[in-house]
């Protein structure tokens, strides 16, 4: 009796460590401008919470207004999206999806790009990953894509590339899944190559990133400990 109390006791104790090495999920759908802390930028674009150009409701949207062809970049983090991978367990993937709307007042455009860029902030760098989504095609007044979910699982930090929001350039970086705390946002790049003045949108809604990590130490050395104890069980039952 006193042997199967223990055994019970155990086995819960596991059950609770692997809970705690559970994924951790972030999600958004108001962006409450409270929440998040913009990066620095390039060129003439505004991002903001907007409460009529969401999928349905509050949205994050991204605004760029240009007489002619121009460049830039904006990105918003969510300061209540943080991970300590030190305390809470090295990250191994992420899986991440958006609801996103592009729209142009470019006229008949054929296969312009259409990206969601998932953004980690670690140590005072951004990184950015690439998900691409359907492209945008415009008629005689210009168009949008329409809300469709973007969205990659399995994302490893090679995926991730440092990206400078001041200067509008990547570089060779990568962020540390085992490393210093995170935080985690989105970011946008415009590229326009265009004669006349344009309006560039990028409308978002339902951010999710899901983080899939191993135990933390103390998951690791709680189960280690018990395995000598299992152990002994065991073998008393076999006496």
């Amino acid at each position: 009796m006193v042997l199967s109390r223990l055994t019970c006791a155990i086995a819960t104790m596991l059950i609770a460590s692997a809970s705690a090495s559970a994924d951790v999920i972030f999600t958004d759908g108001t962006f409450n401008p409270a929440n998040y802390s913009q990066t620095a930028s390039v060129g003439p674009i505004v991002g903001s919470q907007c409460a009529t150009c969401g999928n349905p409701g509050d949205g994050l949207q991204f605004v760029l207004t240009l007489a002619g062809s121009g460049a830039a970049d904006l990105g918003f983090v969510n300061n209540t999206f943080s991970y300590d991978p030190l305390t809470q367990g090295a990250i191994t993937s992420i899986s991440a999806s958006a609801d996103k709307n592009l729209s142009s007042t470019i006229p008949n455009i054929v296969g312009f790009g259409n990206t969601f860029r998932p953004m980690i902030e670690q140590d005072g760098k951004f990184y950015l990953a690439a998900i691409v989504g359907p492209s945008l095609n415009t008629g005689s007044k210009g168009g949008s894509t329409g809300f469709n979910t973007i969205s990659q699982s399995g994302l490893v930090a090679a995926d991730f590339s440092q990206f400078n929001f001041s200067t509008d350039t990547f570089s060779s970086g990568t962020p540390n899944f085992a490393g210093d705390s995170m935080l985690f946002g989105l970011g946008q790049i415009f590229g326009v190559n265009t004669g006349g003045a344009n309006v560039e949108t990028a409308a978002y809604d339902n951010l999710k990133l899901d983080i899939a990590t191993v135990p933390e130490p103390s998951t690791l050395w709680l189960v280690g400990s018990l395995l000598p104890v299992l152990a002994a069980i065991r073998v008393a039952r076999r006496r």
